[in-house]
């Protein structure tokens, strides 16, 4: 009795696994989705593939031509036409990309099919970045009242320190861009830009290298702001990026 009992627990182990069957759940795109935020690993085609769009049209639509480099935080418009960047004076030298790690070609076959789709974005060339102030975001990334709001608005006290979120040179300290006020940008490596702007006062010239973390401005409310408050951008050569891609958590 003993025997046959031990014979049936046996025969019940190596059955169960048998029977036992995995059931992953498929992953749910939303088709409708109007705006999508890139994020680290994706490509242009894989978006495309996704949304079932033609990776080229994606790429029109969002005015990024060939070799279709895309970065994290960067927002792609899948229904309309993407607005152009608001201008800020990036130095000419910003057209001689250094993000795109090419590992294939992306070109198509006679058929008119992708032949690859390796070009990714530049995660591996990301600059990680402390925060220039400490305050809410009281603005985030994307549209406001109907236009691109190109960065983040930090609102903090007016006067307080304003610190470079990375090491770099400063490529512009000026109050001539309207709306803008008092403005400060800084090229860092990797063909990224951080701009910083409405400082009450600018306390670093065109030419100067800055530390991370070194005080560049105290924060106010020049130009076009009702408050208060620091507009802090984030740019991969003149594509504005979430700078919360690259800031720290906290």
């Amino acid at each position: 009795m003993a025997m046959a009992l031990r014979l049936l627990c046996i025969l019940t182990v190596l059955v169960l696994p048998a029977c036992y069957k995995t059931v992953i759940s498929p992953v749910h795109v939303n088709k409708n989705k109007a705006v999508y935020q890139v994020r680290s690993g994706d490509t242009l085609y894989s978006i495309s593939q996704r949304y079932g769009m033609d990776y080229r049209a994606l790429g029109k639509r969002n005015h990024i031509r060939y070799p279709y480099a895309i970065h994290t935080g960067q927002r792609l418009y899948l229904r309309r036409v993407a607005p152009r960047p608001s201008y800020i004076p990036l130095p000419e030298k910003h057209k001689k990309t250094v993000h795109n790690r090419r590992t294939g070609d992306k070109r198509t076959d006679r058929h008119g099919r992708m032949k690859s789709s390796r070009h990714t974005i530049s995660h591996r060339h990301m600059v990680r970045l402390i925060w220039p102030v400490h305050g809410p975001v009281t603005s985030g990334f994307g549209r406001r009242h109907g236009r691109p709001h190109d960065g983040i608005d930090i609102g903090v006290p007016e006067g307080t320190p304003v610190r470079a979120a990375a090491a770099g040179e400063v490529v512009y300290s000026s109050h001539r861009l309207t709306g803008y006020g008092n403005l400060i940008i800084i090229r860092h490596t990797h063909d990224m830009f951080t701009a910083y702007a409405h400082n009450q006062i600018n306390l670093v010239r065109k030419g100067d290298h800055v530390k991370r973390g070194e005080i560049i401005a105290r924060t106010g409310h020049t130009g076009h702001a009702s408050g208060p408050h620091l507009h802090f951008e984030v740019r991969r050569g003149p594509t504005p990026v979430n700078p919360l891609a690259y800031l720290s958590k906290r």
